[in-house]
């Protein structure tokens, strides 16, 4: 049988130089080479495709997101990362509760390391600006949640480290709690996940993490079924959920070829911005080391409980002593590379403990936008870490020395491959420094990897899933601002195309 199309006339960065041909035929990759051998599975049907010299990747696999909080970031949440003030986000929630008077008010995306008011909005500000609904105000990373008087009635948690009712700070589960009582409609999720596929075919994306993944289950296969469902989906379920995935005896990897469960989903600490990583020593403008979320007994069992039943494990650990407590579990199980467990973040791991994270075998899976974001002279995490902290976190580079493997995402603070990559290219610090190569291998073959994917994702090579991007420009060769996505294909089909 003849291929269904043939791209050729391009370059493939990751590929052979002597390569500039794939052939297509049902949703997968038939042959690569140079067009005089691959044009001999032309038939009558073949659609030929001259890139006319473009770059064609992988396409990009964003190893850790929140997709369904980002399409509702584009279709229902006041997105608060354009405020450029403490004032602008005041104003911007106002008018939402305007528009939506009697309903629940969620901004999502404020970050007050760009305001010059350098701090945290307050229960005070938001009673001001909306005092007759309620409203929640989630900052960037997804750490802490700012309420209103009548929001902040919704909250049952105690008052504690986790929750200051003068302020209206919820921090972690609480916060995450109070969000999940907010219920949208089955329609509105479905349609927040089509949006958050179109969002991601634009960047080149044809495949995410979700580490959100059980809270719309419904609403994913919703999508699915109806066909709005365009970006291969690995569900990361909250870690709660064992119990209930042992019962159904679900391993990772069920599913099909679009939606897949891949794992469980663990929070050991906060985040840097929140104040509450679990460090070694205190913040530098705090007298607090933020906060354990977990102790070694608890994430042992669970990461035991997960083994046995053959899902994966990935585990939100931020600063030193969240990382210790991984790599202290990993060891008490018995844990092997081929497990493949992964650790999120990995933002301060120190070079003795990526040694013994090697030895493992867990999988880095790491953000570069957040260089881009906090990094360099004057930025959140030099102000809230000091000078040398701030100087080795997201240590890329180290990962890549001690050959652990390493896969890139967003964690949705925004999606976007080819500036996650532009950031590691140059950044403020060595130890944050990355290839070309590198950087568009952990955002391709990387991330499969990552989600035990690697043979049939991640590479343009016979038998593997037609999942392509097209570049307007090599990236080797050609200056970033001109390098744009120009066509994305998910099982050979074009899902996107630029005007």
């Amino acid at each position: 049988m003849g291929a269904e199309r043939i791209l050729h006339g391009c370059v493939l960065p990751l590929g052979d130089p002597s390569h500039d041909a794939v052939a297509i035929s049902c949703g997968r990759i038939k042959a690569v080479g140079p067009l005089r051998q691959v044009v001999r599975l032309r038939d009558d049907r073949t659609v030929m495709v001259d890139l006319s010299g473009k770059a064609l990747l992988p396409g990009f696999f964003d190893a850790h997101t929140h997709f369904l909080q980002t399409g509702l970031e584009l279709t229902y949440f006041v997105n608060l990362t354009p405020a450029r003030s403490l004032s602008d986000a005041l104003e911007m929630l106002g008018e939402a509760a305007r528009e939506r008077p009697g309903q629940w008010v969620v901004g999502r995306g404020w970050d007050e390391s760009r305001w010059p008011e350098r701090r945290y909005l307050e229960l005070q500000d938001l009673d001001r600006a909306v005092p007759r609904q309620p409203v929640c105000a989630v900052r960037v990373d997804g750490h802490l949640a700012v309420c209103n008087t009548l929001a902040l009635a919704r909250c049952l948690a105690p008052e504690g480290e986790l929750v200051d009712r003068d302020r209206g700070h919820l921090r972690e589960e609480p916060a995450w709690e109070l969000l999940a009582g907010i219920r949208l409609e089955r329609e509105e999720e479905v349609e927040a996940l089509a949006e958050a596929s179109r969002h991601a075919a634009a960047l080149g994306i044809t495949a995410v993490a979700d580490m959100g993944g059980g809270v719309a289950m419904r609403a994913y296969q919703a999508a699915r079924r109806r066909g709005l469902l365009q970006t291969r989906a690995f569900l990361y379920l909250p870690w709660r959920m064992l119990e209930a995935l042992v019962q159904l005896e679900l391993e990772r990897g069920f599913g099909d070829e679009l939606l897949r469960v891949a794992g469980l989903k663990a929070f050991l600490d906060g985040s840097v911005g929140a104040g509450s990583a679990a460090l070694d020593e205190p913040y530098a403008d705090a007298g607090t080391r933020g906060t354990l979320l977990m102790d070694e007994e608890q994430l042992t069992r669970l990461w035991r409980g997960a083994s046995d039943a053959g899902l994966q494990l990935a585990v939100h650990a931020i600063g030193e002593r969240a990382i210790e407590l991984v790599l202290c579990a990993a060891l008490a199980t018995g844990t092997i590379p081929e497990d493949r467990h992964r650790v999120e973040h990995l933002e301060l791991a120190s070079q003795e403990q990526l040694g013994r994270m090697a030895t493992l075998g867990l999988v880095a899976s790491m953000q570069p936008n957040f260089v881009a974001n906090w990094g360099g002279a004057g930025g959140m995490y030099e102000t809230r870490l000091g000078v040398e902290r701030a100087e080795r976190i997201d240590p890329h580079a180290w990962v890549l020395e001690r050959g652990i493997p390493m896969a890139f995402g967003s964690d949705g603070m925004p999606m976007g491959p080819l500036s996650g990559v532009a950031a590691v290219l140059a950044p403020p610090h060595a130890v944050q420094r990355v290839d070309l190569e590198d950087a568009l291998r952990a955002y391709t073959m990387g991330s499969a990897w990552a989600v035990c994917a690697d043979r049939e994702m991640g590479r343009i090579a016979e038998g593997y899933r037609a999942d392509l991007v097209v570049l307007s420009a090599d990236p080797r060769t050609s200056p970033r601002e001109q390098v744009r996505v120009e066509m994305t294909l998910l099982g050979g089909e074009r899902i996107y195309e630029r005007r």
